[in-house]
């Protein structure tokens, strides 16, 4: 066995050699990280001194009531942005293939993907802008119509600034999540389209009946990568309202960062950290193990 090992390593050492430094960087960059946090969530450290202090960190995770608040902020953030990866990008995708002139679903294909090539930060920036109480967009269209009294500080009452932060993105037409539908879409078995087409099924019926059960695999990865993201997002909150106004827009990922980086408790922030990965981890396996695969 081990004279086999060795055989197969001298015959594709080229091979070993060439992917070695991607194999280093995925240890050093992305498994150790991984590893320290895990180790250090057991510890009160503030990277100069290190002492291990058990579940202390995790029983402070559980019993803090500004996490407990944050989870709840965290869960609307979590499905909305499942609504919006989905709902939006299938209906335009479904409607883009619909389209008879080739020149026409090119031209609008190309539009909605143009917008991955923006940085997000900038979108984050834009609707910063448009919410600005004195001269945002927003506010602007309301006096235009007429609505001055529904006028507000949107990002600074505690009222609106959660939603605030959920609508922000509007239409919620994702790149990526556009072009897996509409890739997918396109490769559809038609015969079954067809044929279901011909014994009277309206396009309501092929969409329900066929496209969606179809598109399973689709939903399935756009589930996990958008709880991912969900999850581990915390950027729209600091810079739309910084957690803000008091903790109406906290959410963990948010409340790890200043346990890090405000506070200097890195251990603690490792626990919040680790608990993020663990419910990822837990909802990747029940999204894998109840949504099958039936195309």
């Amino acid at each position: 066995m081990h004279l086999t090992v060795v055989v197969s390593m001298k015959k594709y050492a080229v091979s070993y050699t060439l992917i070695s430094p991607s194999v280093a960087f995925i240890l050093i960059f992305m498994y150790y990280p991984l590893l320290s946090a895990l180790f250090h969530s057991f510890t009160k450290w503030d990277m100069v001194t290190t002492h291990w202090i058990g579940f202390a960190n995790f029983g402070r995770v559980f019993s803090d009531s500004i996490m407990g608040l944050s989870v709840s902020h965290q869960l609307i953030f979590t499905l909305t942005d499942l609504l919006k990866s989905i709902i939006p990008p299938l209906i335009v995708a479904e409607l883009i293939h619909l389209l008879k002139g080739k020149r026409a679903k090119y031209l609008l294909r190309t539009g909605f993907v143009l917008n991955m090539l923006v940085p997000g930060m900038v979108g984050t920036l834009l609707w910063l802008s448009i919410y600005n109480p004195s001269y945002g967009l927003l506010n602007q269209l309301l006096k235009f119509l007429g609505l001055s009294e529904w006028t507000r500080a949107w990002l600074a009452e505690s009222g609106t600034a959660l939603w605030a932060i959920v609508m922000s993105g509007f239409p919620f037409i994702s790149g990526v999540s556009f072009l897996i539908f509409y890739a997918a879409i396109g490769s559809l078995n038609n015969e079954v389209i067809e044929s279901s087409r011909i014994d009277g099924a309206n396009g309501w019926q092929v969409f329900t009946k066929l496209h969606i059960p179809m598109l399973t695999p689709q939903f399935k990865v756009l589930i996990i990568l958008t709880i991912i993201g969900s999850l581990q997002d915390f950027v729209k909150v600091i810079v739309l309202t910084n957690g803000g106004p008091g903790t109406a827009t906290v959410i963990p990922a948010y409340t790890m960062y200043g346990a890090a980086f405000a506070s200097s408790e890195y251990g603690y922030a490792s626990a919040i950290g680790t608990c993020l990965f663990v419910v990822i981890l837990g909802l990747t396996l029940l999204n894998m193990k109840f949504l099958k695969t039936k195309w």
